[in-house]
Order: structure tokens, then C-alpha cells, then sequence
């Protein structure tokens, strides 16, 4: 009698872990619905729900950096990431997310930092390329409005 309570217990073990995983992918499809008609707020709340369910979810973190950053609340968005990379298996994203927040923020070289540490991780990601050549010709550009204002004392 005691294996197959045994064998019970597991199965009903098994169903809570799989209504835990609808309930995520659930929340984590309502907050993309949220995201996609810019109501960050309600997206926060919804990720926040995803967050107490799974604090290790790799794409909850994603999420709520990017809620976080189209906010304009930058430093808790690079948080989200940072937090996100120690758990994804696809970290050249997460490089790539606090590489752009960077970017938005006008912090250059921290900006180009992350594109090529997301490059060292997949050096076929093109988003990572494109956001450096991007941060790198502003960088450039910045440099030659200065080198043109500094004429003007020589």
C-alpha cells in the first residue's frame, strides 16, 4: 500500500508543478500583452506576480528590466538583467539589454562594454553588433563636435 501512495503522491506532485508552470506562462503571456500596448505599469504588477512564483525565471527578470527601462527607470531595469544573466542560458541578450540601457542613459563606453560581452557570448547575435557600432559612432561623433568646439581657443 505504501508504494503506491508512494506513486500518488508523486503524480500529484507532478500536477502542482505543472499548474505552477501554466500559471507562469500565463502571467508572462498577459505581461507581453501589457508590454505590447505600453501599459508598463500593469505589466510590472503582472511580472511582479511571475516574480513570487519563479525568482530564478530568466524571462520574468528580462521582462521586468524592460517594463522597468521603458519606464525610464533605468538603474532598477540594468538590476532586472544582471539578475536575469546569472540564470539564462541565452546571456548575450541580457549583455545586449544593459548594453541599451547604457546606451539610453548616454553612458557610452559602459554601453560598448556590454554589446561585446554579449558578442564574446554569440558572436553571430547581430543585435549586440549593431547596438555597439551604434554607441561607438555616437561616441565618435561626440568626439569631433568637441575637437570642433576647442577651435575656437586655438
Amino acid at each position: 500500500m505504501s508504494e503506491e501512495l508512494n506513486r500518488l503522491k508523486e503524480i500529484s506532485g507532478f500536477f502542482r508543478r505543472m499548474n505552477t508552470k501554466v500559471k507562469l506562462l500565463t502571467l508572462i503571456t498577459k505581461a507581453k500583452e501589457e508590454y505590447d500596448r505600453y501599459d508598463y505599469k500593469s505589466g510590472i504588477e503582472t511580472l511582479e506576480e511571475a516574480f513570487k512564483i519563479d525568482p530564478q525565471n530568466p524571462t520574468v527578470l528580462r521582462g521586468l528590466g524592460c517594463m522597468k527601462q521603458f519606464s525610464g527607470d533605468y538603474d532598477t531595469a540594468i538590476e532586472f538583467y544582471r539578475k536575469a544573466l546569472e540564470f539564462s542560458e541565452a546571456q548575450e541578450v541580457e549583455y545586449t539589454l544593459i548594453g541599451m540601457a547604457y546606451y539610453l542613459q548616454d553612458r557610452l563606453d559602459e554601453a560598448v562594454e556590454n554589446f561585446n560581452l554579449a558578442i564574446d557570448k554569440n558572436d553571430n547575435y547581430t543585435q549586440a553588433y549593431e547596438g555597439r557600432n551604434q554607441a561607438m559612432l555616437e561616441n565618435h561623433v561626440k568626439i569631433l563636435d568637441l575637437q570642433e568646439s576647442l577651435k575656437k581657443y586655438f
